[in-house]
């Protein structure tokens, strides 16, 4: 019995981490637009709000306290960040992959078709009273609190190699939907 629960067990893991592997991006389209951003979106303020601010400001205290580089504002990171953060909130989703497939470097190729260079992205969507009556400074503190707790996220904000950043922030009464979009050389 013990050699059929194994092989059994086998497959059935196999099955799992092939359905983890394929995760969001699973129905993907193979050619995903890198041409224009999705369009309700698109009209996204792309100027860094005050609570965007303080996330930067926060981002960049935890990298100085591990010897880290500040991260500099990026006008295409922010633009990109921005409508992304509106998109989730418009279509109600949320995800690194939109609904039509496009991915964080997607998106930053939308806004710049001559970008170079690397790109990764944190999101967070925050929502509750107590999260809507924090200053921008508990707040910005508190997103950056999650995203440490989280080792990929940590690793975006805290890689050397990524320099540049753009962050979209959209509030929704009592939701706060945050993105951070890094890029480095």
């Amino acid at each position: 019995m013990k050699r059929l629960a194994v092989p059994a067990l086998l497959a059935l893991a196999a099955g799992l981490l092939a359905a983890c592997a394929a995760g969001p991006s699973a129905d993907k389209p193979r050619e995903v637009n890198t041409r224009s951003l999705p369009q309700a979106a698109a009209a996204a303020p792309a100027a860094e709000s005050p609570l965007a601010a303080e996330v930067l400001k926060a981002v960049n205290a935890s990298r100085a306290a591990r010897g880290a580089a500040a991260l500099t504002n990026d006008a295409t990171l922010q633009r990109a960040a921005s409508v992304h953060a509106a998109d989730m909130q418009l279509r109600n989703f949320y995800g690194h992959h939109n609904p039509d497939g496009q991915g964080p470097r997607e998106r930053v190729l939308a806004v710049s078709p001559d970008f170079k260079g690397s790109v990764a992205e944190n999101i967070q969507v925050v929502e509750g009273q107590s999260y809507a009556a924090m200053s921008d400074a508990q707040l910005a503190k508190t997103l950056v609190e999650k995203w440490a707790a989280s080792p990929p996220h940590r690793r975006n904000m805290q890689s050397p190699d990524l320099t540049r950043s753009g962050i979209g922030i959209v509030r929704s009464g009592q939701k706060i939907i945050a993105v951070q979009v890094f890029s480095g050389p």
